[in-house]
């Protein structure tokens, strides 16, 4: 009769590939608070703030600390599926720190807040008015994510 004996490796080899993904979850990507994005529906500084976050057309990306600024398109605008996670990745990966907006989801007030990257109202006609208003403190933290249905009279 043959004895096997188990190796070490072959219980930590399946532990590690369990818990490892798992670790990437509370890995939080480095966000730049003075990268400032503001839903907009044309790419300029006189456009309007969008009324939806996730629906934008433009997003403007204006570096507080260098006083530039540069738009992005919402690629997922029109999406069916997942917008308010398609829109908050794209956002990410220009590690914007902070968001000024009207109406934020549920979906992408959840992840934005996460990763540590302050929401504010967007109280403002413009996207230059938000950004000055932001620039002088007078912008309000959102205390959650907006009910847009309810708003509009969808619910």
């Amino acid at each position: 009769m043959h004895k096997s004996k188990i190796k070490w490796y072959f219980f930590i080899i399946p532990v590690f590939c369990m818990f490892i993904p798992a670790l990437f979850l509370f890995v939080k990507p480095s966000t730049h608070a003075h990268l400032v994005a503001i839903p907009a529906d044309r790419p300029m500084f006189s456009s309007p703030v969008a009324p939806v976050f996730s629906r934008a057309a433009y997003f403007i990306i204006y570096d507080v600390q260098n006083d530039t600024a540069k738009y992005i398109v919402n690629k997922y605008a029109n999406g069916k599926y997942d917008v308010g996670w398609q829109v908050t990745k794209l956002l990410l990966r220009e590690r914007i720190g902070t968001v000024i907006a009207k109406n934020v989801g549920v979906e992408p007030y959840m992840h934005l807040s996460m990763r540590g990257v302050k929401i504010y109202i967007g109280s403002a006609n413009s996207v230059k008015e938000a950004i000055y208003k932001f620039k002088i403190g007078s912008l309000n933290c959102m205390a959650g994510p907006t009910e847009f249905f309810k708003i509009f009279g969808f619910a």
